[in-house]
């Protein structure tokens, strides 16, 4: 059954690190999807491994960050409705599915630095404190940020600034940050988007940063609000 987050966590609740390998282990012995959906997990620590399958932690609770660079996921990681109290980490990773992020909230930064994705990126309704990085990502659907929110982050006196990064990103589909708000910048430079680009409505506190970038199809920036335009 998928835990109630009204329930009180207990240890024996807690998905250890060791129960994950022993998942993946039988998940591949019995070709199968990796089903950690609805559990309270310590943390993910999975650098640079080769998972056969698709990842479920969709209404998951991570309680710690997630570390995923380097790894290639040969099927879909889901993450809708989860919650991650700290950071996660995919950067450099290879996706072979789509990364479904729909109305989930991570306390902590999501950097993909270089990540390769086959299919979609769906983070509609995404909440995040700290950034979002998709620099250098490649991308062949499309990128759904619909009504995403990226609030800055402050840590032991220092502030994270709630920025969305794109640079030198290629995305093959649309890409939609309509009725988005974020309290930093959209830093676009240097991206391709090979489709229709949707600011429609988007709130942008900082910077929206659209110098060099190569959008082939439609930008469409209908009451997008931001503090300055650098193209």
């Amino acid at each position: 059954m998928p835990y109630n987050q009204k329930e009180e966590i207990t240890n024996k609740d807690i998905v250890s690190q060791k129960q994950i390998e022993e998942e993946l282990r039988n998940a591949a012995l019995e070709e199968r999807d990796i089903n950690l959906r609805g559990k309270v997990i310590s943390s993910i620590t999975l650098v640079e491994r080769i998972i056969e399958r698709g990842l479920d932690l969709g209404a998951s609770i991570i309680l710690g960050p997630v570390y995923l660079e380097g790894t290639i996921i040969k099927g879909g990681l889901n993450l809708n409705e989860a919650i991650i109290r700290d950071a996660f980490y995919f950067g450099s990773g290879i996706l072979r599915g789509n990364l479904d992020m729909e109305d989930a909230k991570i306390n902590g930064v999501v950097n993909l630095v270089g990540v390769q994705i086959d299919g979609s990126l769906n983070f509609k309704g995404l909440q995040i404190s700290g950034f979002l990085s998709l620099a250098k990502s490649k991308i062949k659907g499309d990128v759904n940020l619909y009504e995403v929110k990226v609030n800055d982050a402050y840590h032991s006196g220092l502030i994270v600034k709630g920025d969305i990064y794109l640079r030198n990103s290629e995305i093959s589909g649309n890409f939609n940050l309509a009725g988005g708000m974020i309290e930093g910048s959209l830093d676009m430079l240097g991206a391709t988007i090979k489709n229709n680009v949707s600011l429609k409505s988007a709130q942008i506190e900082e910077r929206l940063i659209i110098k060099n970038a190569n959008f082939e199809s439609n930008l469409i920036i209908k009451d997008t609000k931001y503090k300055e335009m650098i193209k």
